[in-house]
């Protein structure tokens, strides 16, 4: 019995349908991914930003005194007033001992309180306050804010973009 004269594989013409297929579904899953990827970014900066508020909050009852969480300045070993928290934040005592510090997190946008969020030694703030967390190329509702209420407890919320 004699064997066909072909040769296993994949003809030119199958191989380049094979490619337009997958062009088509990258095409069509790539912008989904990368707005997935941003919201994740907007997502885990807000959890991190709560976790410092919650954490401040600890740190004042613990050595109950005054503690804030503030907007870090360039060298990251003191805080400085400004409303843009894009560069970091960290955890100071009211002493001046910095507890803990945070980096800037890139292409994500921070607005906070001027002059930061002061605890008491009871747990409470000085002030309520309100943060934002978004991206320039802001969509739908990537926006979130942290609302920090006078008796010192924080919420995350989604928000529409503006």
């Amino acid at each position: 019995m004699s064997r066909p004269m072909y040769s296993a594989g994949f003809t030119l013409i199958e191989l380049m349908v094979t490619v337009l297929v997958l062009s088509v579904l990258l095409s069509l899953a790539v912008p989904s991914f990368t707005k997935n990827i941003r919201e994740g970014k907007i997502v885990s900066t807000s959890e991190e930003l709560q976790s410092a508020l919650q954490l401040t909050r600890s740190e004042a009852i613990m050595r109950h005194g005054d503690v804030i969480v503030c907007r870090r300045n360039s060298a990251g070993d003191a805080c400085e007033n400004g409303t843009d928290w894009s560069a970091g934040w960290l955890i100071q005592q009211s002493g001046g001992d910095v507890i803990k510090i945070w980096q800037s997190t890139p292409d994500v946008a921070i607005t906070g309180p001027n002059a930061g969020v002061t605890y008491k030694s009871n747990g409470m703030v000085t002030a309520a306050s309100d943060f934002s967390v978004t991206q320039s190329s802001c969509s739908d509702s990537q926006k979130r804010t942290i609302s920090v209420t006078l008796n010192g407890l924080s919420r995350i919320a989604k928000a529409a973009c503006q």
